[in-house]
Parts: C-alpha cells; structure tokens; sequence
C-alpha cells in the first residue's frame, strides 16, 4: 500500500460544455508503501477523472475510498475534489433512449413511485435536449454540441422510440419532444441532412405520424412533426405516394377544429412544397385526387373547409410547374359546375378564392364546346355577379379569418395551461388573473396589429391595468383573452377566448373559440353564424315557461328573483359571459340576461353571433343594446317581449 499527496496547479484550462472555465488539475503521486491493513477496497475512481484515477491491476484501487482515513482529508472534501464533469450531449441522448426503452416497454415490475421517478427523469433529459438544439435565455445553441446530438439521435434510433413513445409522456414533456423532433430534421452534420436518409429508411415512423391524427392527445403533435419532416423531398413523395394520404382528407373534416386545421395546414404543406413531386403526383393520380378533393372539400358543408380548399386549389393550379394538371381541370364541366356554386356564397372569402380559379376557365383558349356552352348560357348571370365585384382586402370576411387564426393560437396557450398548476393574482374584490390570461392576450394583439397596424384595440387585462380605453367609431378590436378566468383556474371547461371587431361602435366581427370543448363560433355582419364551420340558429321556442334561461349571479350584478326564476323552465349560470351568448345562437337556451360585467370585452364577439344566428341582443329594460353600458339581454324575436316584462319586474 502507498500514501499518496494531491498537488494542485491552475495552469490548465478545461473546456466543459463548449465554455472554458478554470478548474483545478489534481495529480496523484505515490510516496512511500504503507503496511497492509484490512481497509475496504470500495472502488474510488470517478467517472469524470479516469484519466488520472483509474482502477487497474496493480493494487491502487480503492485506495481513494471514505474509509482509509489515510489521505489527509475527511470524505467530504474528497467528494467535492472529484466531481463529476458535466453530461455530454452524447451522454443525455444515451440516457434518454435508455429511459425510453423502459417507458416502451411499460415494465409492471416497478412501483408506480419508481415509474413515476423514471418519467419524471425522462422529462428533464428531454428538456436539456431541447436546450442544446434551440439554446436559452444565458447561451445560443453550439454547432459542435448539435451535431453531436443530432448523430446520436439516429445512430441508435431514439427518434423512432421518442416517436413512438410520446402518449407516455406528459404534456409538456410531449410539446418539448416535439420541438426536439421538428430541429432535428433542420440540423446539418457535414453538410448533410441525416434525418433525411434516416426517414428514408424507417418510413414506418411517418405512417405513425400520419396516423396520429386520429388520436386527439397526440394529433398536433404529430402534425407538427410531419409537417417538418416532409421538408425532404423523399419524404412528401413517400408520403403523396403511400395510401395513407388519403387518411388526409377525412382527418381535415374531423369535428375538432383544432385538429382539422392543422391537418389541413400538413395537407397544403404537402401539396405546395416540392413542386417537382407535387406535379409527377397530381399527373399520375390525377382522377382519384380530384375526386376526393372536390367532393370532400370543395363540397364540404363546412364552410371553413371550403374556403381553405378552394384557396389551395387556386394555389395548386397557378402554379407553372402544374400547367398540364391545370388545363386538364379547367376543361370539366364538372369541375366548372363546381367553381360556379362556390361564386354564389355568401362569404366574400370564398368568392374571392372562387373568382381566381374561375378566371382560368374562362382564359382557357382550348375551351372544350361543353365549357364554351355552359359559359355563353350563364352569361348574364355572371356579368350581374361580377358587376359589384370588388376584391378587398380588409372586407369583413378578411378581418374574421386574422380572428379566427388569433384566436386559435391563444387556444393552445389555454389547452397546455389548462390541467397546470396556475398563478393567480386578484385585479379586484372577486376577479382573478393568470399567466394565462396575460399570454393570451399579448399574443392576440400583436397578431392583429401585425394585420392591421392602423387600427385600435381595446383588452380586459391592459384595460385592468392601464385604465378605462374609449371607444371610438375607429375599426377596435374588443378581447377577453380568456373569458371564464374563475372556471379556467378550478378546471371547469367553460373558458374561451373572445374577440370582436366594431366599426363606428357597432360589432361587425365575432369569434369566440372554447379550446377545451373544441367549439369555435364565428359571425360576420351579413354572413350569418357558425358553430367548427356549419350554420346556426337561435332556438324557435316563443314560450318563456319553456325556456332555458342563463344568467350571472355575482357581487357586482343584480340578480333576477326567485319568482322571476319560476317563470322559466330553468337557470343556468356557467360563469363565461361570452359562451351564454352562443348558447342562444345555437339554440342550447333560449334567455339570456347580466349586468354588471367587466367591460365590452365579455359581450363584443358573442353580441354578432346572436344578431347572425337570428337573434337579438337588447338592453335588460328593452331599449337598444350599448356595448358599452355593461347591461345585457339576448333572446329570440318572439321571447323578448315577455322576457323584458320579467326583468323589469325583478329590477
């Protein structure tokens, strides 16, 4: 046995984690042999120093262990000399895929304590990933670092298991593998995309992606994946040509709107991308592809349907590299019938979309003779359309789509805050805020000042904090970016998101989407309402003892008496100003009354959608509704009257 003494230099620098920091070199140097003594010999060599410290054969191990006493040191000071040095990227993949292995194969052997540590484990490995690829607030990410993750990741298919593994995961968990998933196909390694050859060879991981819509857990991330993967061109051909793509288009009719538009997003994606392979697919599938499309889009009775696939079709055909595909649809009357229908909407959008592609029929200057006819008979009719035709681009139709998108956005900021733990602050004696509602609401405006930079806005939270903001007759965006704060912070589903356009002081736009429940209702000015894209309408009940009545019972709003409450069939209080308001649109209640409310941020985005589903909105004593007067009624025309009298009564 020997003692040994440590020696101490600072002359080195050492390069951890791509930054040079200064540690101490610790060089061990045998002295003199000591006698043999029955000391343990526990293996002291640390991982990060095996260059210096390492066990061998010849009688030095355990040498360095807490018990020998002989090393001039108590065993914490020990410890602290032989840290270990930090997790390569390399080191954090290794681990992940190993912990992924353990979720894939949902061992029943360990407690759910142990499993739950484990998980949690895989959580904080996949967030370090994620901070390596997309850097943090102190550090950009390092090229070195990246590609050293990035060859890991495939050499030993933990993008497969990372795939196939995220149902185990949680949510956030879930969105930060996303994103790890979404670099990865970006990330060079000597100048080339290696995700690229790998997907190549495991095109099975894209049927999964594919087929991940069908799961409502799983479909926007899985959407987002193949969204990034089919940047390769060998991947969008893979997946044009499996039959799998047809799956599309019954994932873009699905009823949860959140997941039909981002199917829809990965379908035009798909079709506008790689115009080479676009082209040999659409030449080569011709009569399937269209007959789906036209049939199941273009034809949809949804109206967001048809309107975001008439915009692509009009992509797809103006585009050079689509000539041959182009003509050959402009010549079938089938395909014209079609484009005529779409001329007739009410929605100004889909006109609009409809008239690009119509201009190719008729600008067509090999017209078969049935095309030729079918124009020459209709001519009046069309002359009459097009003859206050105007294509503008701040129409009503065009302010709801830049809503509907806002709104949309704000939605999965509630979705993944939703089952959270929430910070809450009070903005009054009852009133609450989160960090949610705070988001939601940035993110809207500067999604609508993006779009419309010269217009005004008007927000519950900045008016909260910064005082009262007049209305003026000025184009004002009106958002409650999370309606139903109170059920938002105990988990009760009825929040949503509303906004609303007025124009000289009358509300002209509305949109109110519940990401929880999946319900988006839209109304335009003249266009009518629409609950995920299909028509609505108020109740026809003229009873009022038959009636559902909605209201708000708080300690700044008066409330309708117990006698008055008799007079209806029933009372309802969900605790979002904005959703009773739909609920008259679509015929759930029939009454709906509040006073007191925040501002014209609870009632701007529904108000519309009750005047376009056939309904009115009024003051409590009958008198015209004033957005800004925090008074409110909704109803059918043929309840009001009776309606007003119980109100007045309990008033």
């Amino acid at each position: 046995m020997y003692v040994y003494e440590k020696i101490e230099r600072k002359d080195r620098s050492l390069r951890v984690n791509n930054s040079c920091s200064s540690r101490e070199e610790v060089v061990v140097r045998r002295l003199s042999p000591l006698p043999q003594s029955p000391v343990p010999a526990a293996a002291a060599a640390t991982k990060g120093h095996s260059g210096l410290l390492t066990n061998s054969k010849s009688g030095h191990s355990g040498l360095l262990s807490s018990k020998s006493g002989q090393l001039g040191g108590d065993s914490k000071r020990m410890k602290g000399l032989f840290k270990s040095k930090p997790r390569t990227p390399v080191d954090i993949v290794r681990q992940t895929r190993d912990i992924l292995i353990f979720a894939d194969q949902s061992s029943t052997s360990l407690s759910d304590s142990k499993r739950e540590e484990k998980m949690a484990e895989l959580a904080k490995n996949i967030r370090e990933l994620k901070s390596i690829l997309y850097g943090n607030s102190e550090s950009e990410p390092v090229s070195e670092a990246c590609a050293q993750l990035t060859q890991e990741f495939f050499r030993e298919n933990t993008l497969r298991l990372l795939i196939v593994c995220l149902p185990t995961l949680n949510l956030e968990a879930r969105k930060d593998a996303t994103q790890i998933v979404a670099n990865l196909q970006r990330q060079q390694v000597n100048s080339r995309l290696i995700a690229s050859d790998y997907l190549e060879k495991n095109t099975d991981l894209l049927d999964i992606l594919i087929a991940g819509y069908a799961n409502t857990d799983m479909a926007l991330h899985y959407g987002v994946m193949l969204r990034e993967c089919i940047r390769h061109q060998t991947v969008a051909r893979y997946v044009l040509e499996s039959p799998n793509v047809k799956k599309l288009f019954d994932y873009i009719q699905l009823p949860y709107f959140d997941i039909s538009a981002d199917a829809a997003a990965t379908f035009k994606e798909l079709l506008t991308r790689h115009k080479s392979t676009v082209a040999e697919f659409l030449s080569k599938n011709y009569d399937w592809f269209f007959g789906e499309f036209n049939s199941k889009l273009l034809e949809s009775t949804n109206y967001i349907t048809r309107r975001q696939a008439v915009k692509l079709l009009g992509d797809m055909l103006l585009d050079r590299s689509n000539a041959v595909v182009m003509t050959r649809y402009v010549s079938s009357r089938d395909n014209l019938r079609i484009l005529m229908n779409l001329l007739r909407e009410s929605s100004k959008s889909i006109q609009v979309e409809a008239f690009h592609v119509f201009k190719l029929f008729v600008a067509n200057q090999n017209k078969p003779p049935d095309i030729i006819s079918i124009l020459v008979a209709n001519r009046s009719k069309l002359l009459r359309l097009f003859a206050d035709f105007k294509i503008d681009k701040d129409s009503l139709s065009e302010f709801l789509e830049t809503a509907v998108e806002a709104a949309k956005r704000a939605g999965e900021i509630i979705r993944e805050g939703f089952y959270k733990t929430k910070h809450v602050e009070h903005k009054g004696l009852v009133d609450l805020v989160t960090e949610t509602d705070k988001a939601c609401e940035d993110l809207i405006f500067n999604h609508l000042k993006q779009q419309h930079p010269s217009h005004k806005f008007i927000g519950e939270e900045t008016t909260a904090a910064y005082g009262i903001t007049e209305l003026t007759d000025e184009p004002t965006w009106i958002v409650d970016p999370l309606d139903g704060t109170t059920n938002f912070v105990h988990g009760f589903p009825f929040v949503c998101i509303s906004i609303g356009l007025t124009i000289g002081k009358v509300p002209k736009v509305g949109v109110v989407y519940n990401p929880i429940m999946n319900e988006l209702f839209t109304g335009v000015h003249g266009k009518g309402a629409f609950l995920n894209g299909k028509p609505i309408k108020v109740s026809s009940q003229s009873e009022l003892v038959k009636s559902l009545l909605a209201t708000e019972v708080c300690f700044s709003a008066s409330s309708l008496s117990a006698q008055s409450c008799n007079r209806v069939r029933s009372l309802r209080m969900t605790g979002s100003c904005a959703l009773n308001l739909c609920g008259i649109a679509c015929g759930r209640i029939e009454l709906f009354y509040e006073t007191g409310f925040g501002g014209p941020w609870d009632v701007a985005g529904g108000a519309v959608i009750v005047k376009e589903a056939g309904g009115i909105v009024y003051d409590p004593s009958g008198e015209d509704f004033d957005i800004t007067s925090q008074r409110i009624a909704a109803s059918n025309p043929l309840l009001k009257e009776a309606f007003v009298e119980v109100l007045q009564q309990s008033e």
